[in-house]
C-alpha cells in the first residue's frame, strides 16, 4: 500500500493537484482499501456519491477527514473513469445554467445564459440513458440530491417565470431540458409555457391528453393534473382526476388516489360544487382507510396542494 498521502490543506485546494497514489493511500491509512480494478467494478453499477457511502462505514478518517471518501471517489472518477459523465458534473453545469437564468430575470442583460446553456448542452449529451432513451435513474438520483427545496422550487418555475418575462426562447430551451432531466415531466413542463406565451386553449388540451394517457406512470398523470390545477383549469382538473382516482383505486395506489383527492379538493371547492364535495368527503374516507389497512402504522403523509 503507498505510503503517499493527502494532506489537510486537500479541502481548500481539492484533490486535483495530488496523486493518484496519495488518495488512494489517504483511503488506505483510513481504513478503505480500493484498487482500480475494485473502483472499476463498482463503478459499473454506481456513482461517486454512492460508492463513497459504501466506503462510510468502514470510514476512520475525522475532522478535516470525514468527507473525504465523496471528494475522493469523485476525483477517482474522473482518473479512472475518464469519459463517463459523473453526476456532479450534471450538477455544476445546471447550477450554474439556473444562476444565469436567475440574473437574467433580475434584469442582468449580459447573464452568462448562452456560454451556460452550452456547456449544459455539451453534458446533456454524455448523460448515461436506457433503452428509452430517458436518463439513468441512479445518475438522476444522485445528480439532482444536492439541491435543496428553494432551488428544486426555482428548477420548476424557472421556464414559467423566463415565459413570462418575454424569454420564449430560453424558456423553450430550459423546458426541454427539464422534460428530458425528468421523463415524468415530458409533454407537461412546455404546454406550461404556452398557456403563458397565450396559447391557453391548446395548451390545456395538451395536459389534458396527459393526464388520461393510461400508457405514462401514474406520477407523471398526478402532474399533468397538477399542470391543469396550476393553470386554474378547475373544470378539466374535476374531469380528468375523477376517472384517474378511480383508477388509482383499483391498482389500490392509495398515496397516488390521496394525491388526487387533495387536487380535486381543491378544484371542486374553487367550482363551489358542494354535491361533488360531498362525494368526494365519503371517497376520502374510503381511500383513507385503505392507505391505513396497506400500510399499518404508517402515520399517513400530509397530501397538500
Amino acid at each position: 500500500m503507498s505510503t503517499d498521502r493527502v494532506d489537510k490543506a486537500w479541502q481548500r485546494k481539492g484533490l486535483k493537484d495530488y496523486s493518484t497514489e496519495a488518495i488512494v493511500g489517504t483511503l488506505g491509512h483510513y481504513g478503505v482499501t480500493v484498487s482500480e480494478a475494485d473502483f472499476r467494478q463498482l463503478a459499473e453499477k454506481q456513482y461517486p456519491a454512492s460508492i463513497a457511502e459504501a466506503w462510510l462505514p468502514q470510514w476512520k478518517g475525522t475532522g478535516q477527514f470525514a468527507p473525504f471518501p465523496y471528494a475522493a471517489a469523485g476525483e477517482l472518477w474522473k482518473r479512472w473513469q475518464s469519459g463517463r459523465l459523473a453526476p456532479y458534473e450534471l450538477s455544476e453545469s445546471l447550477a450554474q445554467l439556473m444562476g444565469a437564468l436567475g440574473q437574467l430575470l433580475q434584469g442582468l442583460q449580459q447573464a452568462p445564459v448562452a456560454s451556460s446553456f452550452e456547456r449544459m448542452n455539451e453534458v446533456r449529451k454524455s448523460v448515461p440513458v436506457n433503452d428509452k432513451g430517458e436518463p439513468d435513474l441512479g445518475f438522476m438520483q444522485e445528480a439532482l440530491s444536492v439541491f435543496d427545496e428553494r432551488a428544486a422550487r426555482t428548477f420548476d418555475d424557472l421556464a414559467e417565470m423566463l415565459a413570462k418575462a418575454g424569454h420564449a426562447e430560453h424558456a423553450e430551451a430550459f423546458a426541454d431540458l427539464e422534460e428530458f432531466l425528468l421523463p415524468d415531466r415530458r409533454g407537461i413542463a412546455k404546454p406550461i409555457i404556452r398557456a403563458s406565451r397565450g396559447e391557453r386553449d391548446a395548451a390545456l388540451e395538451d395536459l389534458q391528453k396527459a393526464a388520461t394517457d393510461s400508457s405514462r406512470t401514474p406520477i407523471s398523470r398526478v402532474l399533468a393534473v397538477e399542470g391543469l390545477l396550476h393553470l386554474k383549469a378547475n373544470d378539466k382538473v374535476a374531469a380528468v382526476g375523477r376517472p384517474l382516482l378511480e383508477e388509482a383505486e383499483r391498482i389500490q395506489d392509495w398515496h397516488l388516489a390521496l394525491d388526487l383527492v387533495a387536487r380535486l379538493e381543491h378544484a371542486y371547492k374553487q367550482l363551489g360544487d358542494s354535491t361533488a364535495l360531498a362525494t368526494l368527503a365519503q371517497d376520502r374516507a374510503r381511500v383513507e382507510k385503505a392507505h391505513d389497512e396497506a400500510h399499518p402504522g404508517h402515520r399517513r403523509h400530509q397530501h397538500q396542494h
